[in-house]
């Protein structure tokens, strides 16, 4: 279970690590610091996996806002029967794939876009960040999804199956379709360049 190493206790002496599941408890109570901590460590991942689904980073970080507080919502009917990145990433991708059904994105990279024309690090990193994002494009929603929750977000064909609520052989099945599209995908750029 993920844990947390806390700065100080309220007498200033240093707090042990502190479990999801302690935290949770202190959630619930109306700590809002134990809501921070505990919510804190998983914004960074569950960024990337709506952008990865999203394909835009504007949204993206719209819908990590939007997973928090439907989980600060949902804290009362949380089991505890999966884990605490496994519940957020279960909130994050249904948020995602809902957004993409009910609403038009915006222009995709429009800031870094207009960032990359000061820096050519900055230039190659944006282009290489559009890349990834248009092979994503190729993916269903659910192929996206299973594949950044393994190859980013690097979690098990089982982890993925408690996320997405599948089974484990729909995890392999949406994985071997990603990776097949994705290798079409790149064929036809290949071929396009030369």
């Amino acid at each position: 279970m993920h844990g947390v190493k806390a700065q100080h206790a309220a007498d200033g002496q240093p707090e042990q690590t502190v479990s999801d599941k302690e935290l949770m408890i202190r959630c619930r109570a109306g700590d809002r610091l134990a809501l921070e901590r505990l919510l804190t460590p998983y914004e960074k991942p569950l960024y990337h996996l709506c952008l990865g689904i999203l394909r835009n980073a504007a949204d993206a970080e719209d819908a990590v806002q939007e997973t928090f507080l439907r989980a600060m919502r949902g804290l009362a009917g949380f089991r505890g029967e999966a884990s605490v990145r496994t519940w957020l990433q279960r909130i994050a991708v249904n948020v995602c794939i809902e957004w993409k059904r009910s609403r038009k994105p915006t222009a995709p990279m429009e800031a870094a876009e207009r960032m990359a024309s000061t820096s050519p690090d900055l230039e190659e990193t944006t282009i290489r960040h559009r890349l990834a994002l248009d092979a994503l494009g190729v993916l269903t929603e659910a192929q996206r999804a299973a594949l950044i929750l393994k190859d980013v977000q690097g979690l098990s064909v089982e982890e993925i199956a408690a996320t997405m609520s599948w089974n484990a052989k729909k995890v392999e099945n949406e994985l071997y379709r990603a990776r097949k599209a994705l290798a079409v995908w790149r064929a036809r750029t290949i071929e396009a360049e030369g």
